[in-house]
């Protein structure tokens, strides 16, 4: 068979004639940044050649737009036991992966208001994220968009976090028992029946140091009065609160996993219940009660950190003749209610039942707890964040794990092969694909550009050859059509794509190594652009390269053009060298600002702040003032004016920030999207005057 004209490129006899191929890097060496990538990929490559063997397929992906966009009320955990809402992480902050180990948040992303869906899952968990985020799930990542109620998310069960909270154990008792049964509005009281919890909450109070009284409350019950209290409860969050009210204190968060489990086993002790589903003694059922479903969140939270997986349910009922709703945490599971009695000591009659009827586990530790699906609805325009992440590029939202093609020429180069390159849209039938693979040398890499949009044809013809090496060929059609077997040399595929939610799952599994790639910060693109400098012979300095950098939107193609500029106007109108100054004068030729914005974008933001006066303006009305189509706007300038955090969505069209005003120089008016002050009322705020 022969190769379809045009769907191959010839291999480049020529290749260092052109400027755009001379600069990039052709070893792994060369590589600037994304170097835990670069750091796997040579692990893979010495390892297959060290074997004799093609390496396993690769898949490199990137999302458009460094996206993972989640709810700016999403809560993160972070390395210090604490969470913190999505829209209060700032550089530097530390947050738990999906490894359950710290890594440091490197940068934050604005990303306005979007279209939301929210996800509940059956164990009572809630998040709010765009469509295209990613979710780890047993399948691997899926978009939220994409999920269903067949595919199960991932929790981090005992995430290494580092306890530095000040208080002591007895506080954590102290702080579960009133939330349990304690009153903290007036009088600070605390009422039980059982003896042995009264008498631990006394020992409590006096290593505490707070004088207490008891009296009788009813036949059955007890009253302890608790003075001098009132200070530590008003520090704490806790004075004041009714039982629809109540939260976990903050410091709880921060404590290690003994004083979380005193915290857990003294409100067990009170708002707990340990029961057995029929005569097996094995079938033992844990829950907390509260009307707070805040507060069980926050066990549910605290739970998992001690490796315990419950289920939140919302329970209806009558109570005085009215109805009622509370809500009920459980822990089901078995192995769950085995760790729950082992990592969380609880007193009084609860705690001996515990003891007596307590399971025996019958799984090993594991790192991830499964947590199924249970719904997927739209959630309308909600604002979003998301964050670049150091290591792994993960972390988690209310519990939930969460998150294009020199590498391929660089691959062939270090195992010293050839490379055939084609992309997913030209390859439109079984055939195109067969004559590629056919003509393959041993250890030849094939990439393939935009691979998720590869025809579903050509897509199941490639599971069998990247498998087995082997293609069955249809000749003929009807009842006379034979399938003809044909082998293929082994090789490795190179897949490219900025949608890997758009690849299938049986693709996606049959990938070796896959490989998340980000866009570079300015000191990485500073570095290449010197890089480029030398290659291309072109004279520079580091103001130079700097300047070129900071204007390049993280994206070394766009930083190699910007440097093919540069070094025209400096041959042109200076003398050669490519200054600070010179880049400057250069890049005002061109019509890119300090930001990176070019023509098209300013004339956008320009019109959106003097014509519409910062908006919200429609998507069509913005384009017909600056002569585009609507579509050229949405996609071609609106992703880096929103990531740049100029630029928002919100449900009345888009309207510019505070940010956006100030970048053209102008003086943003009160109530700005995005800025601090206070927002101008109007007839519609709670707070407007009448007039």
């Amino acid at each position: 068979m022969t190769d379809p004209e045009g769907l191959v490129s010839a291999y480049a006899s020529d290749a260092e004639r052109d400027a755009e191929v001379t600069v990039r890097p052709k070893r792994l060496a060369d590589f600037i940044a994304q170097h835990r990538v670069r750091d796997q990929l040579d692990l893979l490559l010495r390892a297959a050649t060290g074997r004799g063997t093609p390496p396993d397929h690769i898949l490199l992906s990137g999302p458009p737009g460094l996206g993972k966009p989640v709810s700016v009320e999403a809560l993160v955990l972070l390395a210090d036991g604490t969470r913190r809402r999505l829209g209060d992480i700032v550089p530097g902050d530390r947050v738990i992966t999906r490894t359950g180990r710290p890594a440091l948040v490197e940068a934050v992303h604005e990303q306005g208001e979007l279209d939301c869906v929210r996800i509940r899952t059956t164990s009572g968990r809630e998040v709010v994220a765009a469509p295209d985020h990613p979710f780890w799930t047993t399948n691997g990542w899926m978009k939220a968009g994409d999920l269903t109620d067949r595919d199960v998310l991932a929790n981090v069960l005992r995430p290494e976090l580092t306890a530095g909270g000040a208080e002591s154990t007895d506080e954590f008792r102290l702080a579960g028992y009133l939330i349990g049964d304690g009153c903290t509005s007036n009088q600070v009281t605390f009422t039980g029946s059982d003896p042995d919890v009264l008498a631990d909450f006394r020992s409590v109070c006096d290593r505490l140091g707070h004088p207490h009284r008891t009296r009788p409350n009813s036949a059955r019950s007890s009253v302890v009065r608790i003075s001098g209290l009132r200070g530590w409860l008003a520090e704490h969050g806790l004075l004041d609160k009714t039982a629809w009210h109540k939260r976990v204190p903050p410091f709880v968060y921060r404590g290690d996993e003994w004083q979380v489990g005193a915290f857990l086993g003294a409100y067990f002790a009170c708002d707990g219940s340990v029961s057995r589903r029929g005569r097996d003694r094995y079938d033992v059922v844990v829950e907390f009660h509260s009307v707070s479903r805040g507060l069980l969140q926050d066990v549910q939270h605290l739970l998992l950190r001690l490796g315990v997986q419950s289920r939140l349910k919302l329970k209806r009922g009558r109570h005085q003749g009215r109805p009622h709703e509370s809500w009920r945490l459980s822990v089901t599971s078995q192995d769950d209610v085995a760790r729950f009695v082992e990592r969380i000591t609880v007193l009084g009659e609860r705690g001996r039942r515990l003891a007596e009827w307590a399971p025996r586990r019958d799984r090993f530790e594991e790192s991830l707890a499964a947590d199924r699906v249970g719904s997927v609805e739209p959630a309308g325009l909600c604002p979003c964040r998301c964050l670049t992440v150091a290591d792994d590029h993960t972390f988690t939202v209310n519990d939930l794990v969460v998150h294009n093609t020199t590498l391929a020429n660089i691959v062939a180069a270090e195992l010293g092969a050839g490379i055939r390159v084609t992309s997913g849209p030209a390859i439109e039938r079984s055939g195109d694909l067969a004559a590629i693979l056919t003509s393959l040398a041993e250890g030849d890499v094939l990439f393939i550009d935009e691979i998720h949009r590869i025809a579903k044809p050509a897509e199941e013809l490639l599971y069998s050859a990247m498998e087995d090496f082997r293609v069955d060929v249809v000749v003929g059609k009807g009842p006379g059509a034979t399938a003809i077997p044909l082998d293929v040399e082994p090789f490795t595929l190179v897949g490219a794509t900025t949608r890997s939610g758009l690849l299938t799952g049986p693709m996606r599994d049959r990938f070796g190594f896959v490989a998340h790639l980000d866009f570079y910060s300015p000191d990485e693109l500073d570095v290449l652009i010197q890089r480029s400098a030398r290659i291309l012979g072109v004279p520079s300095t580091e103001g130079g390269s700097a300047e070129i950098a900071g204007r390049s939107r993280g994206t070394p193609r766009i930083a190699n053009r910007l440097l093919r500029r540069v070094r025209d106007f400096a041959e042109v109108r200076a003398d050669g060298t490519v200054t600070r100054e010179t880049a400057q004068a250069a890049l005002r030729v061109y019509d890119v600002d300090e930001l990176g914005l070019d023509r098209l974008d300013r004339a956008v933001l320009t019109a959106l702040v003097d014509s519409f006066r910062g908006g919200p303006v429609g998507l069509s009305t913005l384009a017909v003032a600056v002569g585009e189509q609507p579509d050229t706007v949405e996609e071609v300038c609106e992703p880096f004016l929103v990531r740049a955090g100029l630029l928002a969505r919100t449900p009345r069209g888009r309207v510019a920030t505070e940010a956006g005003w100030r970048h053209l120089g102008r003086t943003p008016p009160n109530g700005t999207f995005g800025a601090s002050g206070p927002a101008v009322p109007d007839l519609f705020s709670a707070g407007s005057q009448e007039v």
